[in-house]
């Protein structure tokens, strides 16, 4: 079987890798925009990821000739290429076109980890219902949205919990920041993430420790650090971001996928996040949930902290630093808050279940034909 997948971004495509191993394992073929965890993961790349890392309404419309080049690119993979599965991952600005393209070129489409259409644009579901054979969702919540708009849909756990997870050992980090994998993420993060340490340096020592992702601007940040005075060989780490957060007692985490890695590692922690003016402007009007933290979202009440937009300031991140350190009785409420998180995200096995359903899924084609 040949498969095309799609992701946008590092997580997706860290989930999309673990799929990709599963499917390669059935003798599957696999083509891919991603990055290097698919390509480890024995896909062949035809974009990579790093052309695609743009956040926000304004960075998108400015990256538009891109996306509507890479679009016309796969549009012509899919009517030529004979794959028989299109396995769109995340990422609907480009994906839910491209499953269009898909379903007129008659190859069948498993979107896994859906469009967060408990957040916003839930017009989305009719454009699933009819451009979808089937949806694969991680997060326990979104199913009854899906049934609700008939679109065929499937909770097959979170991806997450297919990582190994080793014990947890000394704390030997008192704080790490995780300030997100996009460049423009981090632009807008790290800066007040290390004013606020500054200021709690100067009341009592801190060991800190800050995150790489793959797709993070590694030089701004070693000159933003140096800048400072810190030596970047200290502070900065390029390990996995699970790893880290088992090794610190408490986390300061970007809103996103992250924020369920670190309810997995049971570290209390805060979320952040700040964009544009004009980006918060426009999602204010559109997104309807209360919280953006997806720990916070999956317990259905305000299990962590969250700092967004001009609540992201020193002042308030030093306040959070020293609770998360010092309050015996809040880091065991978080803890408790997280225990539930964890439990209601599903059992091992997400990416072999998305595997087996994407054979399915092709075969009902095959069937139809």
């Amino acid at each position: 079987m040949r498969v095309l997948i799609v992701v946008g971004e590092a997580s997706g495509d860290s989930h999309a890798a673990k799929v990709a191993r599963r499917l390669r394992e059935r003798g599957a073929r696999i083509t891919a925009v991603g990055g290097e965890a698919l390509r480890a993961a024995g896909a062949e790349l035809v974009e990579h990821i790093e052309s695609l890392s743009v956040l926000g309404f304004v960075e998108v419309l400015r990256s538009l000739p891109r996306f509507v080049a890479l679009k016309r690119r796969i549009d012509a993979m899919l009517r030529d290429g004979g794959f028989d599965l299109f396995l769109p991952v995340d990422f609907p600005g480009l994906n839910l076109r491209l499953a269009a393209s898909a379903s007129r070129a008659g190859v069948p489409v498993l979107y896994y980890i859906g469009p967060q259409v408990w957040a916003w644009r839930a017009g989305r579901l009719q454009r699933m219902r009819e451009r979808v054979d089937q949806v694969a969702l991680i997060l326990p919540f979104e199913k009854a949205l899906y049934d609700a708009a008939s679109v065929p849909a499937l909770f097959v756990g979170h991806p997450l919990l297919d990582d190994p997870v080793p014990p947890v050992g000394e704390r030997t980090v008192d704080l790490a920041l995780f300030p997100g994998s996009r460049p423009q993420e981090v632009v807008r993060h790290l800066p007040p993430l290390l004013d606020a340490i500054e200021r709690v340096r100067r009341k009592r020592p801190l060991r800190a420790a800050i995150s790489v992702a793959a797709t993070a601007p590694l030089d701004w940040m070693r000159q933003t650090l140096a800048i400072r005075g810190i030596d970047p060989e200290e502070v900065l780490h390029t390990e996995p971001a699970g790893a880290l957060m088992r090794s610190a007692r408490a986390l300061l985490v970007a809103s996103g996928t992250a924020t369920l890695e670190a309810a997995l590692s049971g570290s209390p922690f805060a979320v952040f996040y700040r964009t544009g003016r004009i980006n918060y402007a426009v999602a204010r009007r559109l997104v309807r949930v209360p919280q953006v933290a997806l720990a916070n979202l999956v317990a259905g009440e305000a299990i962590v902290r969250e700092y967004i937009q001009e609540q992201l300031h020193p002042a308030a991140l030093e306040a959070e630093i020293e609770r998360l350190l010092t309050d015996e009785a809040e880091r065991a409420r978080i803890g408790r808050g997280l225990e539930r998180v964890r439990a209601r995200l599903g059992t091992p096995g997400a990416s072999e279940r998305v595997a087996a359903l994407a054979f399915e899924v092709a075969s009902r084609r095959v069937v139809l034909a």
